[in-house]
């Protein structure tokens, strides 16, 4: 699924795209790569503080999970959450019943493309805009043990367009990437449910390019956080990666 980001922009450039707020990202830096399984903290707009871009960590934890243990378990698999079951799904269905609702900004995000035996990195970003935002679910949970309150988001994914069913061949999904007439849809609590079936369709694939990156993307370490990590790479044994340029 769709488990790593990246955000290569300062935080003057966030509060502009975003006409936000950013006082509360006092030690924001540019993420290169972050894999969500860090469940780190990330740059987020919510429902609630539409104008004001505040940190939440990624990895959605209902308010009703009971103690840290369970709430450890619970993070690893609610990095995403399928478009197709928002309304269903415990850990999701609240957050979407009562639009808890969220965007993410990205300038691209990684996945990976299975040929033979071995998988690909590429690095996938928008032809129309550098910053762009995903959709997301958000929730806050409070630790009984120690009063801290937490707040969490999810991202959600949708069927891939062409260009990412190629790259994303064994899943063959990609993120909700929202169109900037959508985020304000997004965020609008008052969107019907039958309008935000139409927010989250697949963008066109022709706004958007993709190239393969070197592997160091995948060793999920501090070290993968540079911008090394975001250049074109080549690989002598994938003739077509040309293609997807």
């Amino acid at each position: 699924m769709c488990y790593h980001n990246s955000l290569d922009a300062t935080v003057e450039e966030l509060a502009k795209r975003y006409k936000a707020e950013v006082a509360g990202l006092t030690d924001y830096q540019p993420a290169y790569h972050t894999s969500g399984f860090e469940f780190g903290k990330w740059p987020v707009l919510t429902s609630a503080r539409p104008d004001q871009l505040q940190y939440l960590r990624w990895g959605l934890l209902p308010h009703w999970v009971k103690d840290a243990t369970k709430a450890r378990q619970l993070q690893s698999s609610t990095l995403n959450a399928r478009c197709e079951s928002l309304h269903e799904k415990p850990a999701y269905r609240e957050s979407y019943r009562k639009a808890r609702r969220c965007l993410i900004p990205s300038t691209g995000f990684f996945e990976w493309q299975k040929v033979g035996k071995k998988k690909y990195p590429y690095y996938v970003s928008l032809t129309s805009t550098r910053i762009f935002s995903m959709a997301g679910l958000w929730d806050e949970w409070t630790d009984q043990e120690t009063g801290e309150v937490i707040q969490t988001y999810t991202m959600i994914t949708i069927p891939a367009n062409p260009l990412m069913a190629r790259i994303h061949n064994t899943k063959e999904r990609m993120p909700a990437i929202l169109t900037p007439e959508n985020e304000s849809k997004w965020l609008n609590p008052d969107t019907s449910d039958e309008e935000l079936k139409e927010v989250l369709l697949p963008i066109s694939d022709t706004v958007m390019q993709a190239y393969t990156v070197s592997p160091l993307v995948t060793s999920h370490t501090a070290d993968s956080n540079t911008r090394a990590v975001i250049q074109p790479y080549s690989y002598p044994e994938l003739t077509h990666q040309q293609s997807l340029f």
